[in-house]
């Protein structure tokens, strides 16, 4: 389905989200894809504004994604109330510019830890992968195989994404005071 010329248009600076939020990201998913390209003045957002047919090729060759499925994340986005789409402008919602901006923790206190730990099966192996990254991501570090802590606080987000793969009885996080050895 060939995608007419799309132009962008945002009243909130969001330039600085496109370097951060690429390191965000713990996989790129097609979803993650195409939001990108609404990002003014990104790459893509170019491409996507004044070539769409390229840049959905360009995107297939460049992903492991197929066109049907890039062109199917950018029909769900809007769906999911990401983007907004208004005769041919198109821009993210602010639910759209929440999930694009990058996660950052404060620090938490002297002594104050953030710790993970976990136990899942290995017949869910790649939820304990995707949890890994997500925790290296995050400045976390490896205590045990499954304990993991961090001086930052990403409670909220760390929860949501536990949720979010589905690993609510396996994992356990905790905000600890470090007793022994004093740091």
């Amino acid at each position: 389905m060939p995608y007419p010329t799309i132009k962008f248009s945002t009243k909130r600076p969001i330039g600085r989200i496109l370097e951060s939020m690429v390191n965000r990201m713990r996989s790129q998913s097609a979803l993650v894809s195409v939001l990108k390209a609404l990002i003014p003045y990104s790459q893509e957002n170019l491409m996507l504004s004044f070539k769409p047919n390229q840049f959905f090729n360009e995107l297939e060759r460049s992903s492991s994604y197929k066109k049907k499925t890039l062109q199917t994340a950018l029909w769900r986005a809007k769906q999911q109330g990401l983007i907004k789409r208004d005769g041919k402008l198109v821009q993210l919602t602010n639910q759209g510019l929440e999930l694009m901006r990058p996660h950052t923790g404060t620090r938490l206190d002297k002594n104050a830890r953030l710790m993970v730990s976990f136990d899942i099966p290995e017949g869910k192996a790649h939820i304990r992968r995707r949890l890994r990254l997500l925790l290296r991501e995050w400045r976390f570090e490896q205590a045990q195989k499954s304990v993991w802590v961090s001086q930052y606080d990403y409670g909220k987000l760390l929860i949501e994404s536990i949720k979010e793969l589905d690993a609510e009885e396996y994992v356990q996080v905790f905000e600890c005071v470090r007793l022994f050895p004093k740091p």
